[in-house]
C-alpha cells in the first residue's frame, strides 16, 4: 500500500473527477428529458458539476507540473552532485598523473635518443584525440546545452608558442560554431594568458565572481569566461580557456573541472 500513501492526493482527484464527470452526464440526461420538471435545475446542477469538473482537472493538472518540476529539481540537484564527485575523483587522478608523466619525461628525454618513426606518428595520433576529448568536454559539460542539444559554450586550448615573446598560439577549439582568436597578443590577451600560466592559477569571470572578461570586455559573443593553465610539473604548455553566451553559465565548480581537464592534457602533452 506504499504506492496508495504515495499518491493518493491523485487517486482522489482522479475518483472525484470521474464522479462529477458522470453526474454531468446525469444531469444532462434528466435535462434532456421532456417530462422532468426540474429541467432548467438540471441544467443548473449540471453546469454546476462541469465547472467542478475543469477544477478539479485543473487540480490535477497543476500536481502533475509540481511534480514534474520537483523531479527536475532533483535530478538538477543530483546531476551536480555527481559532477562534483567526479570532480574530486579527477584531481585526485588527473594531478599525480601530470606529476609523473613530467618526471618520466625528465628522466627519458626524447632527445637523447631518436624516436622510432612509429613511435612518433603514434603518440601524434593519441595526442590529438586527447586533446579533442578535452576540448569537446570543456565545451559541453559546463554551460547549459541549447534547445537542440548543442553546446553553448567554446572551449579553446592556446599553445604557448614562444615563452619569451609571451606568444599564444590557437592549436585547437570546440563548442559553439565561432571560431576564437588565431593568436593573443597585446596586454590583454598574450600578457593575460601568460600570468595566467606563470601563476598557475585560473581565471574566472562572470555572475560566480563579478569580473568582466579582461579580453573583450565589451563582447556581446560570451559574458563568462574560465581560462586555467595547462601544467605538468615543471613544465608549462599553454592555457585552456572556455567561454559561455551568459554571465551564470560558467560557476565554480566548473572551474574545477576545467583544472582536471587541464592537468590531463598537461600530462599527455608531457610524453609526447
Amino acid at each position: 500500500m506504499a504506492w496508495l500513501r504515495r499518491y493518493w492526493l491523485k487517486v482522489l482527484l482522479l475518483t472525484l473527477s470521474s464522479v462529477l464527470a458522470a453526474g454531468v452526464f446525469m444531469a444532462s440526461v434528466m435535462a434532456g428529458d421532456d417530462h422532468n420538471r426540474n429541467r432548467d435545475a438540471m441544467l443548473w446542477i449540471g453546469a454546476v458539476l462541469a465547472l467542478m469538473v475543469v477544477l478539479v482537472t485543473a487540480s490535477e493538472t497543476a500536481l502533475n507540473e509540481r511534480e514534474k518540476t520537483k523531479a527536475r529539481n532533483e535530478a538538477s540537484r543530483t546531476a551536480a552532485e555527481l559532477r562534483l564527485l567526479y570532480n574530486d575523483v579527477l584531481a585526485q587522478l588527473s594531478q599525480p598523473l601530470g606529476k609523473l608523466s613530467y618526471a618520466y619525461a625528465r628522466a627519458y628525454p626524447t632527445t637523447a635518443t631518436t624516436a622510432p618513426a612509429a613511435l612518433v606518428t603514434a603518440q601524434a595520433t593519441e595526442y590529438t584525440t586527447i586533446r579533442r576529448s578535452v576540448l569537446v568536454g570543456a565545451a559541453t559539460l559546463t554551460a547549459p546545452l541549447d534547445p537542440g542539444g548543442l553546446p553553448t559554450a567554446r572551449s579553446a586550448f592556446y599553445r604557448l608558442t614562444d615563452p619569451a615573446r609571451h606568444e599564444f598560439t590557437l592549436e585547437d577549439w570546440a563548442g559553439r560554431p565561432s571560431a576564437p582568436r588565431a593568436k593573443m597578443e597585446g596586454a590583454a590577451g598574450s600578457h593575460f594568458l601568460h600570468d595566467i600560466l606563470e601563476r598557475r592559477t585560473p581565471y574566472h569571470a562572470g555572475a560566480a565572481t563579478g569580473y568582466v572578461s579582461v579580453i573583450q570586455q565589451n563582447s556581446g559573443e560570451y559574458r563568462s569566461v574560465i581560462a586555467v593553465p595547462v601544467v605538468a610539473g615543471g613544465a608549462e604548455f599553454g592555457v585552456l580557456a572556455v567561454d559561455a553566451p551568459h554571465p551564470a553559465d560558467l560557476t565554480v565548480p566548473h572551474v574545477r573541472l576545467l583544472r582536471c581537464l587541464a592537468d590531463l592534457l598537461g600530462a599527455t602533452l608531457a610524453l609526447t
